[in-house]
């Protein structure tokens, strides 16, 4: 960037008021609370940057500055209004007005791009009853060749939606919520089959001139790839006018990709929790408990003559909170015999929706769930115990509860018996031959023991009457063994063969 540009796009900026600025830095990623002489600051340091994106940001920005303070101070004419409506739209809703930013006014419109009106349909999102639609799938239509565009919608609401909207209104962790919704959703614009919530690249969301909280962008480590944010839809409800006098109004800015179109639509809706979910389900009845004894046939048949499995151990216990179901549950699309609590599973889902079953990881959505009614009878079974959470099926689609297991206080006498039996086999083996095995020591606990040694020195020191009883010859010594290889009297001698 020359010093030219860079003092013209500072001066830009610096001539910004609170509004361009705040656009600027959402625009740009930054934090847009501060006085104004702080934005202005951080304003002049993102145009040292000389980054295409930020240049073009500001040159719309200042055009649409100075239009707007050239022209009326209503930003939302009813001539432009009145000018794009056509006969063929409800009267429920009201066609958006195209908002060109950096090209000048001209008298002959410009020829649109997508369809204004495109036949978008969007899936259907479990958590949310769909009760009335307010603004069908509607295209973002850019205007010029710039990137970055600009486009307002509006709706108004029916005397009966309204109060609708008022009277569900509660109270929940110190602010107000409301039951029924008013929910906007971003889509691609494509016809070909359902579509998922899509936000496109760098938008901004103003409800009657609010700031329009949105979903935080997911980060991503590719460079050069944008951050994606999560798809989900906006509850807008807060920042609506409910009454049917006074219209809504819509702001999008967004980027416009090469070969991608986005839609937007608005919905009233209501807003389900997982409770409304579960009756929902038991309301659909259970899958009969034959369909899973069959199930468990075909999976127990004998497919290979080696090896054939008669019998294969099942748990009770739900994978997500590790304790027994209560209302086994299982995807139609999914191929196993293990279940989950569908209560857990869908209060983990209003949380943080996935749909994905949590034993094989495919998706499980809501409208294949069904209650496994063979579980659900051996849950309540009065031959399970309560306290048990395995069982094992047999291959003709019968079961039985897990054996019950010898407590350790039970096993252990069992084992030292067999212990003390060896150790006794081995003591008997060893005493048998006496006469081969002389060096053998035979101790108890208490007794007095007599060492008959070659020694002289020893012999020498001993008192004559310990000499008298060691020069007795072996076969008159009074040691006598049983025939466990015990001695039979209290006392013991220990012959050591040196």
């Amino acid at each position: 960037m020359t010093s030219s540009n860079h003092e013209e796009y500072k001066n830009m900026v610096l001539a910004f008021r609170m509004t361009e600025l705040q656009n600027l830095m959402v625009f740009a990623g930054r934090s847009k609370t501060g006085r104004k002489t702080d934005l202005q600051a951080k304003a002049v340091d993102l145009c040292k940057l000389n980054t295409t994106d930020i240049n073009i940001k500001i040159k719309e920005l200042s055009s649409a500055m100075y239009r707007a303070l050239g022209s009326s101070p209503t930003p939302y004419s009813s001539s432009a209004s009145s000018s794009t409506s056509t006969t063929s739209r409800p009267s429920h809703y009201s066609n958006p007005v195209n908002a060109p930013i950096a090209s000048s006014p001209s008298p002959s419109p410009a020829p649109l791009s997508y369809p204004t009106y495109p036949d978008v349909s969007l899936k259907r999102l479990p958590f949310y009853r769909l009760e009335e639609t307010l603004l069908k799938p509607c295209s973002l239509q850019p205007t010029g060749t710039s990137r970055f565009q600009e486009q307002k919608f509006t709706f108004i609401l029916k005397p009966s939606e309204a109060t609708t909207i008022s009277s569900s209104q509660y109270k929940e962790a110190a602010r107000m919520e409301y039951r029924k919704q008013i929910q906007m959703r971003f889509s691609l614009l494509e016809t070909s089959c359902e579509q998922e919530d899509n936000f496109p690249p760098s938008i901004c969301v103003k409800v009657n001139g609010k700031l329009c909280p949105l979903p935080n962008p997911i980060p991503t480590n590719k460079p050069g790839v944008e951050p994606r944010r999560p798809p989900r839809p906006i509850n807008i409800t807060p920042l609506c006018k409910l009454s049917s006098t006074s219209p809504n109004y819509i702001d999008v800015s967004w980027a416009v990709e090469v070969g991608r179109a986005h839609t937007v639509s608005v919905y009233l809706v209501d807003n389900l929790t997982h409770k409304d979910l579960l009756k929902q389900l038991l309301a659909k009845g259970q899958r009969q408990p034959d369909y899973t004894r069959a199930l468990i046939k075909e999976k127990l048949a004998d497919q290979d003559q080696e090896i054939a499995t008669t019998a294969c151990k099942v748990t009770l216990a739900c994978p997500l909170g590790k304790m027994r179901m209560v209302t086994p549950a299982r995807a139609s699309t999914c191929d196993h015999l293990q279940c989950f609590d569908a209560q857990l599973y869908l209060s983990m889902n209003e949380r943080k929706p996935k749909w994905t079953c949590p034993v094989c990881n495919k998706p499980a959505l809501m409208e294949n769930l069904l209650v496994d009614g063979f579980f659900t009878q051996l849950i309540s079974s009065p031959r399970l115990p309560s306290d048990e959470h395995e069982i094992v099926l047999h291959n003709d689609g019968s079961w039985d509860p897990l054996p019950p297991k010898v407590p350790d206080h039970l096993s252990r006498p069992r084992n030292e018996a067999l212990s003390l039996s060896i150790e006794s086999d081995e003591e008997t083996k060893a005493a048998t031959p006496a006469k081969a095995q002389t060096s053998s020591r035979l101790s108890t606990s208490s007794v007095d023991c007599i060492t008959l040694d070659s020694d002289s020195e020893e012999e020498e020191e001993e008192p004559p009457s310990k000499r008298a009883r060691s020069s007795l010859p072996l076969s008159t010594s009074p040691l006598t063994l049983s025939s466990a290889g015990t001695p039979a009297s209290p006392d013991l001698i220990t012959i050591d063969d040196d």
